[in-house]
């Protein structure tokens, strides 16, 4: 059901686009952004890693989903597996997902299904130029997106040797993009949420509807590395408010916390699917069933 994709889906996306990062421009400006990339790039060329990725996500302290897995990542072989468990307002349980160069294998942890679906292009060439750096058209976009926050970024000397690269965000520092996109990307998925969970089965989050004075609150990002300029660990905390149709206050708060390890020696686990129960997923239908509220038609809670 969607719940079991949705954390899955969690973290994928942790694992992977945490752990590599987003790419953040060369030509940025800011000294913070100018350390953090150079740690970038030097935790891209240990090749493998492994990231023990934590998510809570909290509706005035209460929490509604958790999320806690394992991924392991080897770029070069284009190689990569997660194992987690989530927790969540309709219960818990725990996932698995292999990628191969060409699939992704998901399966839940009580069942023997498992989905495999069509691997997206693990090196997103049409965002990058023959070496490997961002192109020309992303370099501009992130520079534009994350030129004037990257100067309120602090970075700290370690007494290891490392570093800590800190951006602290007040509503009041938070670019006009994200107090206009933020709020409005937030309705789209509340509404969604609510739909789906109306269903029989539904999605372990139901997110509140918030109608008034939305907005992004507070956004802290930070960055570990150490004497050897790898990055050690991730956290980023994203706050947003705003009040119900009843008049009820709503804080909403998404945490994140990413742990590396194993640079240069993570061999991702593997899924031999000889004599397995197999069924194959499309991204049109994986979008279909999202759209429609999940996997309940297909398999029982």
């Amino acid at each position: 059901m969607r719940k079991k994709w949705l954390a899955i889906g969690l973290a994928v996306g942790i694992g992977g686009a945490m752990a590599w990062g987003i790419g953040v421009s060369a030509n940025a400006d800011s000294t913070g952004f100018a350390v953090y990339q150079s740690a970038l790039r030097q935790t891209k060329e240990a090749g493998s890693m492994t990231a023990h990725a934590q998510l809570e996500l909290t509706d005035n302290k209460t929490t509604l989903l958790a999320v806690d897995g394992v991924a392991k990542v080897d770029h070069e072989q284009r190689l990569g597996s997660v194992n987690g468990t989530f927790s969540g307002a309709n219960g818990e349980g725990s996932f698995q997902a292999f990628r191969k160069q060409d699939q992704v294998v998901f399966k839940q942890g009580d069942r023997d299904v498992y989905r495999v679906m069509e691997a997206m292009d693990w090196g997103r060439e049409g965002r990058r130029d023959a070496h490997g750096e961002p192109s020309a058209m992303m370099s501009q976009l992130h520079n534009a997106l994350f030129g004037e926050i990257g100067r309120e970024a602090t970075v700290e000397n370690l007494p290891n040797g490392g570093k800590q690269v800190t951006l602290q965000l007040s509503r009041e520092q938070l670019p006009m993009f994200a107090k206009f996109a933020g709020p409005m990307i937030y309705a789209k998925i509340a509404e969604r949420s609510q739909e789906a969970a109306a269903r029989e089965h539904g999605p372990a989050v139901k997110l509140p509807l918030l109608q008034e004075d939305v907005q992004l609150a507070q956004v802290v990002l930070n960055a570990t590395m150490n004497e050897k300029n790898q990055i050690e660990r991730q956290t980023a905390e994203v706050e947003l408010v705003g009040t119900d149709a009843a008049g009820t206050e709503h804080t909403l708060r998404l945490s994140m916390d990413i742990r590396l390890s194993d640079l240069a020696a993570t061999v991702p686990e593997q899924i031999d699917l000889t004599g397995k129960q197999v069924e194959k997923v499309t991204r049109e239908e994986l979008r279909s069933h999202w759209k429609q509220g999940g996997w309940g038609q297909h398999e029982a809670q």
